[in-house]
């Protein structure tokens, strides 16, 4: 991956075109702070949110069903748009080291949970013009998944990569992605804690991953107790935890990273055995 590529790119130049704002209000917009209301903008695909935080967005509604937790990512307007390019802007050498002990030419690489698509940007920020790949995305249907697909598409067109391929697919309350290719790469991070079913999860992408797949993966623990509301973290995976790792160890061979045992919260990469 070229970094030179990478240092021509403002992180902020893809917010300001698309929600009209400028680099300071697009960093402090996206910057996390416990309390702040901020006024965020509409688009053309989402309203605006105004005079609430994040958490009273979360109070506010209903989450007794998947799909009410599903909603609460659409009403949440531009929140995690702003959020997650302004926590990833200062992650880029940990997206470079890892795709780069991931990823390869004339492939597929799916980020799963994917928000604005972090991974997938910087990747196809650094690649050379003529490499061929397949880039698989997927989120539930709210507007940091849409930005991010904008964002990627865009980024195709500009650098004019005519070998890459990018296919978008939502995750639905009563069914999970299906992709066009084989994957070969999968990176699933800092969203299984988010998920109804880490196992079910892992299940889906496993059965569309080629031999000798990786999975870069991380599993967020937190440790609330049963009375604690977790916040956008469900319960349900939490319970799933260890059934998680269990499938994961039992099909997969742990190639880079701690254990999750002696490393909860760090990034780890595994390989599909068969």
């Amino acid at each position: 991956m070229s970094q030179n590529i990478l240092n021509t790119r403002n992180w902020y130049d893809d917010l300001c075109e698309y929600y009209n704002v400028s680099p300071q209000e697009a960093l402090t917009l996206g910057t996390r702070a416990s309390g702040r209301k901020p006024s965020l903008p509409k688009s053309n695909t989402t309203h605006a949110v105004s005079n609430m935080t994040f958490e009273d967005i979360w109070e506010s509604k209903q989450r007794e069903t998947i799909d009410s937790v599903f909603q609460f990512y659409k009403d949440q307007g531009a929140w995690s748009a702003f959020r997650q390019v302004v926590r990833h802007k200062d992650m880029i050498q940990l997206h470079v080291n890892l795709l780069s002990q991931t990823v390869r030419d004339n492939s597929t690489f799916c980020e799963y949970g994917c928000g604005v698509a972090p991974f997938s940007y910087t990747l196809l920020s650094g690649i050379d013009k003529d490499t061929k790949l397949n880039i698989c995305i997927s989120d539930v249907d709210c507007e940091h998944f849409t930005f991010g697909k904008w964002r990627l598409e865009k980024l195709i067109k500009d650098r004019n990569l005519s070998n890459v391929n990018l296919e978008a697919k939502e995750v639905l309350v009563d069914s999970l992605p299906s992709y066009s290719n084989k994957i070969d790469t999968v990176f699933i991070f800092e969203v299984l804690e988010h998920v109804p079913s880490p196992v079910d999860t892992l299940k889906n992408i496993e059965i569309q991953m080629n031999p000798n797949g990786l999975i870069c993966e991380n599993f967020i623990y937190h440790n609330h107790s049963d009375d604690d509301d977790p916040g956008c973290d469900l319960k349900s995976a939490a319970l799933e935890r260890d059934s998680y790792y269990n499938l994961l160890s039992n099909d997969f061979t742990l190639r880079a990273g701690p254990t999750p045992l002696q490393g909860p919260n760090e990034t780890r990469i595994w390989q599909k055995n068969t």
